[in-house]
């Protein structure tokens, strides 16, 4: 599960003012309080499933086919509603009960996770690589609509000076239960049976909902309209988040770096079940996440300790390197392990710096559309990516998508070094 106040019509590309001093978040833990605590472990036990399906379904593909790019076509169908849905699944949110909007789309991914169950009982279909990209693109149908509910929901029972703390234990968790744990749980499933981490993956959204059913209803939509007002197109509620997001410079960048970041990763990621084998990819995946682990956990202290521009300008020269990395020194495991490893480390790093900032700087009427907004353009480029990766894999090799992707994100780095002097910690 995955976000105050200037105003609405701000144009300036100077940040809001400074967000309150981060050391308050020390205390953190003991004052997030119950509804804190049931929607992390909703979202542990959430994540813990998507790092067992992510595992297995490059596994389920790989049983129907070698081809890179039909194997990277499976990454574009997952992901290609992060493009064409984002801006309605923010507008969706922002005008929604959130706490009900995440229970309705985490069963979404419930029935779309038990089709693909289904589906791997009958392996030997001629239909079933097909029918995995549906399903793949309703399951991302899903995701969108849940991470642009999470933003507000967690903004609605977090306070704001305690948003880094509560960010990076929530990334944390997703280091542990999705890239850590629940690869090495998927490819010990798959190997056992393919069908069971798929019902896995079921049982963990069925009590994840149940967890997020007991969070207290909140008060009605930050954009709800007055009630003597007529309620405004969806279209001008879309172009609102998106037009904030386009005037703010530093936000702007961020979410441009993200954008390259995820598409050269995507090159590299969409046909690495390929480069490193099936039977390596989910230990691979769990092995390289122990970098995330130790990211989320030191996260807060570097935040506070360093600002969160200097760790911004860490992980933006240091991923790129490993990236690299990864193509021309792999495809032996160990080391994949330890360059994936540092990647992980930095992307969690990155996400607790960049997403706190978001959410102390977007008013909280625009939250979910901004975030959205940002959505669309970041993990709208992983189709995008995973298409460009499978080519590049069939043509030149499953090593050269590392290291385009790798010099792509270098030279966004070099580029974002001006507009990130506007962060203010």
């Amino acid at each position: 599960m995955t976000s105050l106040s200037v105003p609405s019509t701000a144009r300036s590309t100077t940040p809001a003012p400074q967000p309150p001093d981060p050391r308050p978040d020390q205390t953190a833990g003991k004052k997030l309080g119950r509804d804190w605590h049931l929607l992390f472990t909703a979202e542990a036990i959430s994540v813990l499933g998507d790092g067992v399906f992510v595992a297995a379904l490059p596994s389920l593909a790989a049983g129907y086919t070698r081809d890179p790019r039909l194997i990277s076509g499976l990454t574009v169908a997952g992901t290609l509603p992060w493009l064409v849905f984002s801006l309605q699944a923010g507008a969706i949110a922002d005008r929604s009960e959130s706490r009900r909007l995440s229970i309705w789309a985490q069963g979404w991914q419930l029935v779309c996770v038990a089709l693909v169950g289904l589906l791997a009982l009958a392996r030997g279909a001629g239909w079933g690589l097909g029918a995995l990209y549906v399903l793949a693109f309703g399951l991302g149908m899903a995701a969108a609509l849940a991470k642009s509910a999470s933003q507000p929901l967690m903004t609605s029972i977090v306070p704001r000076e305690h948003l880094v703390s509560a960010n990076g234990r929530l990334f944390t968790a997703q280091s542990v239960a999705r890239d850590f744990a629940g690869p090495a749980l998927g490819a010990a499933l798959f190997a056992l049976a393919p069908t069971l981490p798929f019902w896995a993956d079921v049982a963990t959204f069925g009590v994840s909902m149940l967890l997020i059913a007991r969070l207290p209803k909140p008060g009605a939509p930050a954009s709800t309209p007055d009630p003597d007002r007529p309620r405004r197109r969806l279209r001008a509620e879309i172009k609102e988040g998106l037009t904030w997001l386009a005037r703010h410079r530093l936000l702007r960048t961020t979410t441009m770096l993200s954008a390259v970041a995820n598409f050269g990763n995507t090159m590299g990621y969409a046909t690495l079940v390929l480069y490193v084998g099936v039977h390596r990819y989910g230990l691979l995946l769990s092995a390289a996440a122990i970098g995330g682990v130790i990211g989320g956990l030191v996260s807060r202290r570097a935040v506070a300790r360093l600002g969160g521009r200097v760790v911004v300008r860490f992980t933006t020269s240091v991923t790129p390197l490993a990236c690299i990395g990864v193509g021309l020194l792999g495809p032996n495991p160990i080391v994949l392990a330890v360059l994936l490893g540092v990647a992980s480390l930095s992307a969690s790093l990155w996400n607790v710096a960049v997403v706190s900032q978001r959410q102390r700087l977007v008013p909280t009427h625009l939250l979910a559309r901004v975030s959205s907004a940002g959505i669309m353009v970041v993990w709208g480029m992983q189709p995008l990516g995973a298409l460009v990766g499978g080519v590049v894999a069939a043509r030149f090799g499953l090593a050269t998508p590392w290291v385009v992707g790798g010099l792509l994100r270098l030279a966004a780095s070099v580029l974002a070094i001006r507009p990130l002097r506007e962060w203010r910690d």
